[in-house]
């Protein structure tokens, strides 16, 4: 029950978007640049080290809470407060237009996370995007492990969409540093399993513009 990999010399933007349309989700070892995946991982590892991330919650406004029988991992929210977070929102921004032209998608707006699992983290079955609103269309994760192997735990197992809690899943990614996961947020059911140690990653994602009586809101 391995994800499959990308053949050798596969365009990514092909693969991604072929996967998005036919099951809905997409994995893609290695996708993340050498150098940028060194100066991610820095950060995290620092912010972490100088406890700057929170304990992460479920839901939105009213009904966020947390909940450590269902996720249990810490994060901090990216601002663009220094290099490497800027580098990644272009990387990311480059993603946003491609998928965009690929699909058709509308993607707008992203938002993304460090996300930090300790040992014994998970994060059980879920969708990123929230009951009763159309907020996040597409999610990605971005995984900043070093020398990650299936011993370290921490898989990101998924479901295909309309799957019940009962049924099993198809895939179970091992978190390996630089891999990328892209899903539509809406459908498709995963989660994290428990970790053997410290997890590493950046969960973000796409929105489309919200709109008032038909007009699209500005977003500076």
């Amino acid at each position: 029950m391995i994800a499959p990999l990308p053949l050798t010399g596969d365009n990514r933007l092909g693969c991604v978007a072929g996967d998005l349309t036919s099951k809905g989700w997409s994995w893609q070892p290695s996708l993340l640049p050498e150098a940028l995946l060194t100066a991610l991982r820095n950060e995290i590892q620092a912010l972490d080290a100088d406890a700057v991330l929170a304990p992460a919650g479920i839901g939105r406004d009213d009904g966020f809470q947390v909940d450590r029988s269902i996720r249990k991992t810490r994060i901090t929210w990216l601002s663009g407060a220094s290099p490497a977070q800027i580098a990644f929102a272009d990387w990311a921004e480059g993603w946003r237009e491609s998928l965009n032209r690929a699909l058709l998608l509308g993607l707008f707006e992203f938002e993304a996370c460090y996300a930090v699992y300790p040992e014994g983290g998970f994060y059980d079955r879920h969708l990123d995007s929230f009951e009763g609103a159309r907020n996040r269309i597409v999610s990605i994760v971005v995984y900043l492990n070093e020398d990650w192997g299936p011993e370290d735990g921490g898989a990101l197992v998924v479901w295909p969409e309309g799957a019940a809690a009962s049924d099993a899943p198809v895939a179970s990614i091992v978190p390996e540093g630089g891999g990328v996961v892209f899903m539509l947020s809406e459908t498709i059911p995963h989660e994290v399993q428990p970790t053997a140690c410290l997890r590493f990653a950046i969960a973000g994602w796409w929105r489309v513009n919200p709109a008032i009586d038909g007009h699209a809101i500005p977003i500076d």
